[in-house]
């Protein structure tokens, strides 16, 4: 196991927040291989809500490993999502997740603010490739303890995402115009691949503009180049990949 992710693992399992029934590595990193660079997706399911100590707790450490403003290298950037087994199983739709923390609302926690409980539409996206894909870390395998989730809530949390997805564009060009790609191909397909995955399946498709832009994105997440966005239109091919996402609302035909 990586020495980045062995550290991260038994500093959460010291803390032991909302009491870990497991804890798994996933989303692209386990997919696609864990590389130097590579964002760390840690998923814990829990049998209660953290604490608000706990939340402290676990936001404070993060602050210092994760991400270029991390005060103990490599600074990976991390997300940790934390799912109470009560709030996922049985299913429903919308869920609840807990607890996230991203490097994104980093600005947040330093003004003091912590994660709270809250409805997200990316969860069954989140589960269904955790079921699929997840490295197991400590505790329960998570298959064994996530639900399966109903491919018509899967295809419509893809949909209700996109909006809040956009809201992130400028600043995270790379990141939403490759979920953008990867949403496509599940609409599509039924299948959740890693986003370089993605962005090579999408690109071919769209005006050339937006293609270069994708190809673009899809480099700098393998990192063989560094992202530069002042020669690409970010923001029309977010849009081209948008109005092809509206066009795929029905269920596709397998």
């Amino acid at each position: 196991m990586d020495d980045v992710v062995s550290q991260l693992v038994a500093v959460i399992a010291g803390i032991d927040p909302g009491g870990i029934l497991a804890m798994a590595l996933v989303g692209s990193s386990v997919q696609g291989g864990l590389r130097p660079d590579s964002d760390l997706d840690l998923l814990l399911v829990t049998r209660r809500s953290l604490s608000r100590p706990e939340r402290r707790l676990v936001v404070d450490h993060l602050l210092t490993v994760s991400g270029s403003h991390a005060t103990i290298a490599p600074g990976r950037p991390i997300e940790l999502s934390v799912l109470t087994l009560a709030d996922v199983s049985p299913w429903r739709y919308p869920a609840v997740c807990d607890f996230q923390y991203g490097e994104w609302l980093r600005s947040d926690y330093l003004a003091g603010r912590l994660p709270e409980p809250r409805e997200d539409s990316n969860l069954p996206v989140m589960i269904t490739s955790a079921r699929q894909h997840a490295l197991q870390l400590r505790g329960a395998a998570v298959r064994d303890l996530l639900p399966s989730v109903p491919e018509t809530d899967l295809l419509q949390s893809i949909h209700d995402g996109v909006g809040d997805l956009m809201d992130d564009l400028v600043g995270d060009e790379r990141n939403v115009l490759l979920t953008l790609a990867r949403m496509i191909v599940t609409l599509d397909s039924g299948s959740i691949v890693p986003k370089d995955v993605a962005a090579e399946q999408v690109a071919p498709t769209l005006t050339s503009g937006a293609e270069r832009a994708l190809v673009h994105a899809g480099k700098g997440y393998l990192g063989t180049l560094t992202d530069d966005w002042t020669t690409h239109d970010a923001v029309a091919t977010a849009g081209e990949l948008v109005d092809r996402i509206s066009g795929l609302r029905e269920a596709p035909q397998r």
